[in-house]
Formats: structure tokens, C-alpha cells, sequence
């Protein structure tokens, strides 16, 4: 059913509507908007995720949203809330060793939030109670974080390389930068560490709260190809299952990003379980799947079969995230790993 809606959408129309075409053939510019909540911007996400970690960490991922998405199905928990919208900022700190430690924060009584965009030197700062550090100067983003489980410390030098997955001019903004880490990781309950290195995400979003977005479906995958190479997937539906985003995103640290939607293909071949949300929600998580693109020309350019390691955390905004094995093509060659997915279905 979503296939047939989203053949009669021309890709111009969606365009309009979500104008990251001309932004993603650009490096990054440090000038680009990355502020707290202010003004008509009532909400504010800051993430950093790290794909294909040793067992038993699996992946690793900090998702921080700073106010209430209410009208937003796929980012909205209100009864959640422990004190108003706007004083409520959600933080997940995830991976194979930290799965339960979700939490709403009081801004005002438990945070500390910092800052300075919009030049060529971004400043951001924070911290939220004493879980989670992270600074991010234009050069480097540091991040100290403990919690049930996990204690981490990661050091993460940004490329130039910026993935813009949306930009509704005024209403919603969504980029994603490329990275390099190095990262401690260590395990608070049996005390195995894990010393790692590779490609990570910076992530900024800021939204409205004003403005409905009828969205009900997202997933976001990370795949690290090699050491210089990241693959994005990205799948957002709307009422009825009509497709708001089909995108796959093949970015390299010398040549900056690529998007792709010709043949989009996403399926679910086994489901895992049903999950039930701090708020209520229940969703079936998927067990294993199948998801592919092509190039501009019409040849494979991805095709992957994934299959969950069940280590789901919630904390995604309304939904879940956690790792997978996987096998497939890429650019005509084989390849295996261990992907990153976040997942939400508020259908």
C-alpha cells in the first residue's frame, strides 16, 4: 500500500515541502542554525551514535530532546511529563549494558544547557544532572556519560560532512555530521572494557510545537561500510503508511554525502516482540528485515538483511533503539557487520 501512495507523490512535490536537495551537496557550514529552544523553536534534539561496538555494549547512543514534541506522534510522550512541556527535557543514554536508564529531566532544577551557534566557532554545553557531559566546539565533541550499567568516555572530532534529512523552512530542521572517535567504554557491572575507534553521528534538530507533523512511523539505521565509509537509512510514514521519507545517505569523509531513493525497498520479514513504552504505547519490534536502494542509474547500489540483537533501549523520543547483524552488497561487493537502528511505530 505505502509503495502505491509514493509512486503518485512526484519527488518534486515532497521537495517542496522538505528542502534538504541543495543542502546535502554543501560541506558544512559552522554558521548553520544550533541553538537551544528559543523563540518559536520549542524544542531542541542533541544526539551522538556509534554503531558496531564489541559484545556485550553492542552500539551506543545519546539522545537528548530538550522540550515537549507534543504534536508530533513519533516524538510525543506527553503523560510523560514531570513538570511542564517546556521544562522537560528527555534523556536516553543507550547500549547493550544500559538498556533501562531512560529519563525525563527538570530543566530548570537539573540541567545545565549552554549554547553559542551560528558563528564559526559553535560552543555547546550539556549537562544533565550527573549522567551526562557533552561539549562540542567546532573541532571536537567530548562526552562523559554514567549511568545504570555503562560509564563511557568518548572524544569525537567532526568532519566536514553534514547529512540534512530535513528542512522545512521555519517549521522542522534535521542534520546529522560525520565523525571520527576514539571511546572508552566500560561495563559498571562486570567491569569489562572496551577501548574502540571508528565512525560515529553528531546530531542536531530543532522543531516546533505549534505546528502538527502527522508522522507515525520512523526508523533510522547507521551502517560504518569501512573506515572512511558511513551509509544512513532513513524511513518516515505518515496516515495511511504514506511515505514521508525514503532515503538512503552514503557519505565518505573525502567526497561529503550522496542521497539516494530510486527503488527504496523496506520490509519486515519476522517480527521480534511486542514492546510496551513508559507511556503506554505498545509496538512490535522487528526481528529480522530487509532493506535496499539503488543508484542513480538503476543498479544495486545497497541491499542488506538485518537481524536484531534484541537489545532494544527505549528513549528514542516514543520509540526504541539497539543494534543488528547484518550481511548484504555494497556497490557491487559483500559486506557484514553490526548496524545501529532506532524504531518507532505509533500507528
Amino acid at each position: 500500500m505505502a509503495s502505491v501512495i509514493r509512486a503518485r507523490i512526484p519527488d518534486p512535490i515532497i521537495g517542496l515541502v522538505n528542502r534538504t536537495g541543495k543542502l546535502n551537496s554543501r560541506r558544512y557550514d559552522p554558521r548553520v542554525p544550533e541553538h537551544l529552544p528559543r523563540g518559536g523553536w520549542k524544542i531542541a534534539h542533541y544526539g551522538l551514535m556509534i554503531p558496531g561496538l564489541a559484545e556485550p555494549f553492542g552500539f551506543f547512543d545519546i539522545i537528548a530532546v530538550l522540550g515537549t514534541a507534543a504534536n508530533v506522534p513519533i516524538f510525543a510522550a506527553p503523560s510523560l511529563v514531570r513538570t511542564t512541556p517546556q521544562d522537560s527535557a528527555w534523556l536516553l543514554i543507550g547500549s547493550g549494558v544500559s538498556r533501562d536508564n531512560f529519563r525525563p529531566y527538570s530543566i530548570a532544577d537539573e540541567c545545565e544547557f549552554v549554547a553559542e551557534t551560528g558563528t564559526d566557532a559553535p560552543q555547546v554545553d550539556l549537562s544533565f544532572g550527573n549522567a551526562l557531559r557533552m561539549q562540542r566546539t567546532r573541532d571536537r565533541v567530548q562526552v562523559s556519560a554514567v549511568t545504570d550499567g555503562l560509564r563511557a568516555e568518548i572524544a569525537a572530532r567532526p568532519t566536514d560532512v553534514i547529512s540534512h534529512f530535513v528542512h522545512m523552512r521555519g517549521v522542522y530542521d534535521h542534520w546529522s555530521l560525520l565523525c571520527e572517535y576514539d571511546a572508552r567504554f566500560t561495563s559498571t557491572a562486570t567491569g569489562e572494557v572496551l577501548e574502540s575507534s571508528g565512525l560515529c553521528t553528531y546530531e542536531y534538530a530543532r522543531g516546533r510545537t505549534d505546528i502538527p507533523l502527522p508522522m507515525y512511523f520512523f526508523t533510522y539505521q547507521i551502517l560504518n561500510i569501512d573506515a572512511t565509509t558511513q551509509v544512513l537509512m532513513v524511513e518516515v510514514l505518515g496516515p495511511l503508511g504514506l511515505p514521508v521519507q525514503q532515503s538512503v545517505y552514503v557519505r565518505r569523509a573525502d567526497s561529503g554525502t550522496r542521497v539516494y531513493t530510486r527503488g527504496f525497498t523496506h520490509v519486515v520479514t519476522d517480527e521480534l516482540r511486542a514492546a510496551q513504552t513508559p507511556d503506554g504505547a505498545w509496538m512490535t519490534l522487528p526481528g529480522q528485515f530487509h532493506w535496499r536502494v539503488l543508484d542513480d542509474d538503476g543498479r544495486e547500489l545497497i541491499d542488506i538483511d538485518g537481524t536484531s540483537n534484541d537489545d532494544f533501549a527505549y528513549g528514542m523520543a516514543a520509540g526504541f533503539a539497539g543494534s543488528y547483524e547484518y550481511t548484504g552488497r555494497f556497490e557491487g561487493r559483500p559486506i557484514s557487520g553490526r548496524g545501529y537502528i532506532e524504531w518507532i511505530d505509533r500507528r
